[in-house]
């Protein structure tokens, strides 16, 4: 609970998170209680290769598709593939388990990097819904991007050969 405490309440990567910040420890807890519970919103740790946590990745599921949220917190190891690598094992092991036709991620316009990161993931981009996210302090547009499950299997097609 300190370290995902720490991480939300972090000013490099608060930047690009949306609510209601600083979080409280109580807001922590009971947002770790629901993510740990709740079958339609599995949850995961990134480490790194020597097993430092670094940051999160989730899914919410919504019928045949799923929103994908992911953070880097450790801003350390921003620019370091861990994000693509995250976000490309979620999305294999989500489009296998689940029957999932979509996966869709929300991200701030001038988060470059996060969108660079997705794109590499095979994401693209669909739109742009304006004033939809708060964060830092005002409402944020945010750009719409997905994955569908045709386009995994041709990308996973194309690393098989």
């Amino acid at each position: 609970m300190p370290l995902l405490q720490r991480w939300m309440n972090d000013p490099l990567a608060q930047q690009w998170l949306a609510g209601l910040l600083p979080r409280s420890a109580r807001a922590e807890q009971a947002w770790a209680a629901r993510a740990s519970t709740d079958p339609k919103r599995p949850t995961f740790i990134i480490q790194t290769h020597s097993g430092l946590d670094i940051g999160l990745i989730m899914l919410r599921v919504i019928d045949a598709h799923a929103e994908l949220g992911v953070g880097i917190h450790n801003t350390r190891y921003w620019d370091r593939g861990y994000g693509q690598d995250a976000v490309e094992v979620l999305v294999d092991g989500a489009f296998r388990a689940l029957p999932l036709h979509r996966i869709e991620l929300f991200v701030l316009p001038d988060n470059l990097r996060a969108i660079r990161c997705y794109e590499k993931a095979g994401f693209a981009r669909e739109g742009l819904l304006r004033k939809y996210q708060f964060a830092r302090g005002k409402l944020r547009d945010v750009v719409v991007m997905s994955t569908l499950h045709e386009e995994w299997l041709l990308r996973r097609d194309d690393s098989a050969e």
